[in-house]
This record gives structure tokens, C-alpha cells and sequence, in this order.
């Protein structure tokens, strides 16, 4: 039994962290027989699994069909913003934690000879004033008697970056990301603003997504260590709108230390650190399914903390944001329909030919021969388990590079071919076909996903029982200079929607505007209105 593996102290920790032994062995034993591996058959391309929207009068009634679900409360949006932002400022911690005081002409030397974190802070610093919490860093550091431009000037990089990073001034490095001042521009009041991301998926919720009764609904996913600090920001925020007669619902939730998966040695044991104990690891976007199965939700609009642009480009693009939830509405009416004629005992051969039809048109899933020609009552029942289930329609942007996923059309065990979202770390390189199948991908995910949670009848569903708990990732990580491997849940896109019926649209690349490092805040997404 592998449970002779673990100590009275492993267990003790085993469960002080809300897991089980069950669980913890599961987790090992999918160390060494690795997880399930997709078998792609092609990509989806624009007319072949992605739909595109080139019909002004079609977009204009998928708006108003959406308008109509938001106007009955329907739609909530689900933003992840667990993330710190220390990502963001990889490089130039990299310089501040360095050997030695940075300052312009050592930064020079050091970029000519290809350094690419001292390349990133003159970046930075020569575009400083561009960056929307350039204001707070300058109030800052004259709190403290010192001239943010003065020492930018003279080359006194490493006291900016102390300022910019530490607890001495901003601690930009130790914030989630969605309290980053990512925007700053003149507001209808004429005085310049400057506006994080959290308050900016408020604003944008505020412009789409209001019900009837001048509502609207958002849900965040945060870190633990921050929670009172971002709750406060958004309840600040969510005040202007309620002196304007409107009202921002906001929740909030973490993700629970029970989703963390254990990690690994390269013998597949048990990794320890270095007084014996287990080392556990969060369990990637993929344990936010837990987040997203306690909502008491019925249309969940999915799109990550940063991917959030300044209003003059917001409001180009928020047709997008509509259009594929006003398709999620027409989608989620037609399979109501359709299940309800399944379901009568009077059901026809032209009902169980209509669905199909539904299914494979509407739907674009390939059945099975085996279902196509089948009898009657196995088709039945085949196309109620089909239609019976969530449904998504995720907004696509051409592929330009972007590291990520994308869609793809997989089989699974019983034959049947469906859109799906792989990630590369999904694919199995190794073998050339499937190889060649990801590299010729078109289109790639941004995380714009307008997910129907809620059955025929209005019931919520359990989305747990939709996700394929074999579809994990491994990768390799490093803990104090030891390799580790490391097990992320089925991603909340990818194998947590593995049995989701999924659409795929084209939305303008204008609707993503991802921000991995700082330096992306400079992208025209985000870019101060005034430096433009």
C-alpha cells in the first residue's frame, strides 16, 4: 500500500490541508502513469468549427438577445484574479535583486551584451511617465524628500525600483494583479483617473451587463492574504455607481487549499523539502471549478484580471462580449427544445432527426456511425445525454503568436468529434501528426467564455461531473534548486469543460489585450489616453 509512504506527520498535514490519503495517492499514481493525452484531428478554422460574425443585422439581434437575458438577471461575470502580479515585474526584480546597484550606464553595458533584464529597465525607465501609477510612484518617493524624475535622470535606477517593488513605496511586485493601476485617462468629469484592473471589469459590467432594475452581478476569485484589501477597493468603487442609481453586486471566493495537488520527486515519490515534509503546489486554474460549481449562476461570462481594456477601445469591442452571450442564449433555448420532444413518449423519428440535425449543425459535433445509424431508443437516449449537459460559446481571436491555447476538434472514446481548448503542454509532440495538426492552429483562446451552468428546467448543473479528471498537466518546476514535478487540475477551460457542448466564435484581436508583464501596459490596450 502506498500509505506506508507517509508518516503520522504526512498525514497530519495531509489533512490539516483539506485533502485526503485517498486523494494524495490518486495524485501520485497519476505522476507515474501521466495523464490522458487528446487526440486532435484538426484545428478549427474560420467556417470549420469557428463561426465568424460578418452580419451586421445577425450581430444586431444576438445584442439584443443578450440585452434581453442581462435585462432578466441572467448574466454574471466570473473574473479569476487570484494572481499576483510578481510575474509581471520578473525582470526587474531580477536587477533589484541582483548583485550589484543598478544604475543608466551600467544598465547600458549590460543590455549591449545582451542582458535582457537590464534591456527591460531602461525600457522602463525611459518610458516611466507612460505608466499609470507613475503619479503614485513619484507622490511617493517626494513623501520621502527624494525627485522620481531627478533620479531616473542621474541613474539612480535601483532607489525607482525600491520605490516601485518594495514595501518602501508602492510594493507593485507583492499586489494581485488586479490592483495594478493598469489605466489612466480623463474621466466625464474632466479630471484624469487612474484605474486598476478590478474597477475596470466593474465599469465594464456597468456598460454591458445591467438588468432591469439597473443591476449587474460580477464574482471574483482572489487571493486569501489580500481579500479585505481588494473588498474594500471594489466596495469604494461599486459607491460612484450607486450615487448614479445603479448597483454593482459583487462576491468574492478563494481558492481553497484543498484544490493544491502534492508534488513529485522524478522517481514519482513523495518530493520533500528539506525538513522532511511534503511540498504541495497550487492546482492551476483548473481547481477554480469548485468556484464556478458554488455560484448560484446561470449565464458565467469568464475573462481573466487583466485582459481588460480603457474604455475608448471597451466600447468597440463590447458587441463581442455580447454577441457570444446572446448566442449562448439562442443556443441554450433551442436545446430546451429539443430536449423537451426527447423526452415526450410520443417522440418521432423526425424529432430524433431534428436534434441530431441541431447537434451537428448548431453544435458542429460529429456522432458516431454506430449513433447515426443505431437504433431508434439508443439514439434517444444518446442525444438526451448530448444535449442534456453545459453549454459554452467561447469568443477565438486569430492567432498572432500568443502563447496559449486554441481550438481544436478532438475524438473522444466513443468516436464522437468535438470543439475542445488544448493547451500545448495537452499535445503529444512527439508524435508528427498531432504535431503538425497544433502548429497549423488559426485561431487562439483569450478566456471570453460564456458558459450556460444551468439545465432545460433551470436547475443548476453539478459542472463537476462534465470535467475529465485524467486530463491534468505535469510539468517541471524548480523548488530551492531541486526538480520537482508538479500536477495542475484539469484546466477550467480545458479538461474541467472536457464534456461541455462548445461553440467557437471570432471576436476582434481588438478584445484582447492580455497583460503578462508590465511593459504589455504600454500596448495601445492600455496605454495612458494622454501618451498615446
Amino acid at each position: 500500500m502506498m500509505e506506508k509512504e507517509f508518516t503520522d506527520t504526512d498525514i497530519e498535514q495531509i489533512q490539516a490541508h483539506g485533502l485526503s490519503m485517498e486523494i494524495v495517492e490518486n495524485q501520485l499514481a497519476m505522476f507515474k502513469k501521466g495523464v490522458a493525452v487528446p487526440g486532435l484531428v484538426a484545428p478549427c478554422t474560420a467556417g470549420n468549427g469557428v463561426k465568424r460574425l460578418d452580419d451586421d443585422a445577425v450581430i444586431d439581434r444576438l445584442i439584443d438577445r443578450c440585452n434581453e437575458a442581462a435585462a432578466h438577471g441572467r448574466i454574471t461575470k466570473f473574473i479569476p484574479a487570484s494572481g499576483a502580479a510578481t510575474r509581471m515585474f520578473k525582470a526587474l526584480l531580477a536587477v533589484y535583486y541582483g548583485d550589484a546597484p543598478t544604475d543608466r550606464e551600467t544598465a547600458l553595458q549590460k543590455a549591449e551584451k545582451g542582458d535582457e533584464n537590464h534591456a527591460a529597465l531602461l525600457d522602463l525607465m525611459d518610458h516611466l511617465t507612460e505608466y499609470a501609477f507613475y503619479t503614485s510612484l513619484k507622490t511617493a518617493m517626494a513623501e520621502d524628500g527624494l525627485d522620481c524624475d531627478r533620479h531616473v535622470a542621474d541613474g539612480g535606477f535601483q532607489t525607482v525600483l525600491e520605490y516601485l517593488l518594495t514595501d518602501n513605496g508602492l510594493a507593485l511586485a507583492d499586489r494581485p494583479k488586479g490592483m495594478i493601476p493598469f489605466h489612466r485617462y480623463i474621466t466625464g468629469t474632466g479630471e484624469t483617473g487612474v484605474f486598476t484592473a478590478f474597477e475596470e471589469h466593474i465599469a465594464e459590467s456597468v456598460a454591458c451587463f445591467m438588468d432591469q432594475h439597473d443591476t449587474c452581478r460580477l464574482h471574483f476569485t482572489v487571493p486569501e492574504t489580500h481579500r479585505q484589501r481588494i473588498e474594500d477597493l471594489v466596495r469604494q468603487s461599486c459607491e460612484q455607481y450607486r450615487q448614479a442609481g445603479k448597483t454593482v453586486m459583487t462576491t468574492f471566493s478563494i481558492q481553497a487549499p484543498s484544490t493544491d495537488t502534492v508534488a513529485a520527486d522524478m522517481d514519482n515519490k513523495p518530493f520533500r523539502d528539506e525538513n522532511g515534509r511534503l511540498v504541495f503546489r497550487p492546482g492551476g486554474h483548473g481547481a477554480l471549478l469548485d468556484n464556478l460549481n458554488a455560484l448560484d449562476g446561470d449565464i458565467l461570462l469568464i475573462k481573466n484580471i487583466d485582459n481588460v481594456a480603457r474604455p475608448a477601445l471597451r466600447q468597440d469591442t463590447a458587441w463581442a462580449l455580447k454577441a457570444i452571450c446572446g448566442m449562448l442564449a439562442n443556443l441554450q433555448e433551442g436545446i430546451t427544445e429539443h430536449l423537451h420532444r426527447l423526452r415526450i413518449r410520443s417522440c418521432s423519428d423526425t424529432d430524433i432527426q431534428a436534434a441530431m440535425d441541431f447537434i451537428t449543425l448548431r453544435l458542429e459535433i460529429t456522432l458516431s456511425e454506430s449513433i447515426e445509424t443505431g437504433p431508434a431508443d439508443d439514439r434517444r437516449a444518446f442525444l438526451l445525454s448530448v444535449l442534456n449537459r453545459p453549454t459554452r460559446v467561447c469568443g477565438v481571436v486569430k492567432n498572432e503568436g500568443e502563447p496559449g491555447g486554441g481550438p481544436f476538434f478532438v475524438k473522444d472514446e466513443n468516436g464522437m468529434i468535438s470543439g475542445q481548448i488544448i493547451e500545448s503542454a495537452q499535445v503529444d509532440m512527439n508524435d508528427p501528426a498531432q504535431k503538425n495538426i497544433w502548429e497549423s492552429a488559426t485561431h487562439f483562446n483569450p478566456v471570453i467564455i460564456a458558459c450556460g451552468v444551468r439545465d432545460g428546467d433551470g436547475n443548476p448543473f453539478d459542472l463537476k461531473r462534465f470535467s475529465d479528471p485524467q486530463a491534468g498537466i505535469i510539468t517541471e518546476k524548480s523548488y530551492n534548486g531541486r526538480t520537482l514535478k508538479a500536477l495542475e487540475h484539469p484546466g477550467l477551460w480545458n479538461g474541467a469543460m472536457a464534456h461541455w457542448n462548445t461553440v467557437f466564435v471570432e471576436i476582434p484581436s481588438a478584445a484582447f489585450n492580455p497583460v503578462k508583464t508590465v511593459f504589455d501596459l504600454l500596448r495601445d490596450g492600455h496605454r495612458a489616453e494622454d501618451h498615446r
